[in-house]
Order: structure tokens, then sequence, then C-alpha cells
């Protein structure tokens, strides 16, 4: 009796995990700065720091996002994944991208320097869109970012900063395809 109840209870597991099928492979992505297009740029003599951008929670994801127009559902791509957050990636990219110009002759830095900053960045990404279309107009699928921008400077001879302009910046780029690898 106690076999055939041991025996029962073996096959009922046996029968919920399925050995046979794997898992998906995961694909992560990642932001890469392209070649700079500008040959030469004047340097000046400022030490510039970027704070980490805020995002909202509904874009604050690894994983990568996409709405189906018209009727607006979001899909959320599984094993399709960013390396990290996506605020943590937009920072390192802007920070990335802005060195490699060489603007700045003491540098584009992170918040954890220990440098005192004559000027001060802050951002919040505001919206984060990519757009499916199975329609194969050029323009149906693409992708949108949206970020707010703040620019303060710290003045040596008074204390605290001050705002120097609050600017949102969007830029849409339109994909070949509908398929998440554009995104």
């Amino acid at each position: 009796m106690k076999k055939l109840f041991l025996f029962l209870i073996l096959l009922s597991v046996a029968g919920c995990i399925n050995l046979k099928s794997p898992y998906p492979d995961i694909t992560y992505y990642h932001l890469t700065n392209e070649a700079n297009a500008v040959e030469r740029i004047d340097t000046i003599s400022a030490v510039v720091q970027m704070r980490s951008l805020s995002i909202s929670d509904q874009f604050n994801t690894d994983h990568l996002l996409a709405t189906n127009l018209p009727d607006k559902e979001v899909q959320i791509y599984y094993y399709n994944r960013w390396v990290s957050n996506f605020d943590e990636l937009a920072t390192s990219y802007i920070i990335n991208r802005i060195n490699s110009y060489g603007v700045f002759k003491g540098g584009f830095l992170s918040t954890s320097t220990i440098d005192m900053p004559n000027y001060i960045v802050e951002g919040r990404i505001l919206n984060v869109q990519a757009n499916n279309s199975t329609n194969i107009a050029a323009d149906a699928s693409w992708t949108e970012v949206s970020i707010n921008v703040s620019l303060f400077k710290r003045d040596e001879t008074t204390p605290g900063i001050v705002q120097l302009f609050n600017k949102n910046y969007t830029q849409r780029i339109n994909r070949q395809t509908g398929l998440v690898e554009s995104i």
C-alpha cells in the first residue's frame, strides 16, 4: 500500500514537470554609441556633473516594452531585456557620449565623483515608447524617447545653485520592421 501511494505521488509530480521543453533563451540589449560625426569641438574649462536620470516606474524595467497601436495594448518582451534598468542604461549612455566629444576640460562626470562641479545636469525620462505595426508603411513602427533636462550652475561666490534652463527633448526614430530587435 505504501509503495502504491509513493508511486502515485511520484507520478503526479512527474506530470507537473515538463522536462522536454527547454526555456527560451533570453536576449540582452544595451545602448551603444555611434561614431562621433563632429570633427572638432572647442573645450570649455568646466566640470559638469550628471545626476542619475529618474524615470517613471512604468518604464523603469529591464524588459523591452512595445505598444501595438491603435488599441494601445502594451506588449512586454519577457525574453528580450535590457542589461539593467533603463534609467541606469540611459545615464551611462549620456555620460559616455558627452565624454567622447571631449567638450569639458574637467569632464562630464557621474554623481560618484568628488570633484566640485561648475554645472549640474538633472534629467527625467518622461517616455520610452516603441510602437509595433503590421502595416508596411515606412513610419508605422517607431521608437520614441522624451526627456526633461535641467541645467544648474554652482556659483562659488554665493551658496546654492541657480537653474539656467529646463527643457523637454523628444526623439522619434522610424524602425524598418516591427520586430523586437529593431527597438
